[in-house]
């Protein structure tokens, strides 16, 4: 199964509406004179391992970034936060689970979020395919370039697929969809066919 992200717009739990968190249930009309003048406005406060925060516009994290959850379909391991980290527009990254992490983009407006969102996808399939190219180590150069020809066209149209490389440069092809009884029946003879007669096995989930 290919590497795949989707991603999901964060909502703060804390402050939805800032304008009712920072002056809760204040409202000051200066034309009205009965109102005393040392009437002081009320903020709401959080504690922090830093003290105690007033949740004021400037305080409020959601305001400074623009959140968004990233949800995955593969671990989301320390090489993978280190790709995610380079991508361009990317000022902030918090992994919650091995399969979702929270990343915020800047507001300056020099980043478009969509873009830097195909850009975290593009990252981690070309460090998937990076990691399957070092199976390639040793292989004649134009056995290699064929892998990876074949490689590219297969998984642009399937989701699971494998390639057995074998010694005298023949590659055997097993693609599908989904994985079933029959996919995982045919991966199980590439894996013995490898193991009697050498050569090299290149999956979807490297």
């Amino acid at each position: 199964m290919k590497n795949k992200v989707k991603f999901e717009k964060w909502i703060d739990p804390l402050n939805s509406n800032v304008e009712e968190v920072e002056w809760p249930g204040f409202n000051h009309d200066e034309d009205d004179e009965t109102q005393p003048i040392y009437a002081a406005k009320m903020t709401q406060v959080i504690h922090t391992p830093f003290g105690a925060l007033s949740m004021l516009s400037n305080t409020v994290a959601s305001n400074q970034f623009d959140f968004w959850w990233m949800y995955t379909n593969f671990d989301i391991t320390n090489d993978i936060r280190d790709i995610i980290k380079k991508v361009p527009g990317i000022e902030t990254l918090e992994i919650y689970t091995r399969y979702r992490a929270r990343v915020g983009f800047p507001k300056s407006g020099f980043f478009e979020g969509s873009q830097t969102m195909h850009n975290i996808q593009a990252a981690i399939t070309e460090l998937e395919h990076d990691r399957q190219n070092t199976l390639l180590n040793g292989l004649p150069s134009s056995v290699a370039y064929k892998v990876i020809e074949v490689r590219d066209k297969i998984d642009a149209k399937h989701e699971n697929w494998a390639l057995l490389v074998l010694p005298n440069g023949h590659i055997e092809v097993l693609a599908a969809d989904k994985v079933d009884a029959v996919y995982q029946q045919k991966l199980q003879l590439f894996t013995t066919a490898k193991e009697l007669a050498g050569g090299r096995l290149i999956t979807s989930e490297v």
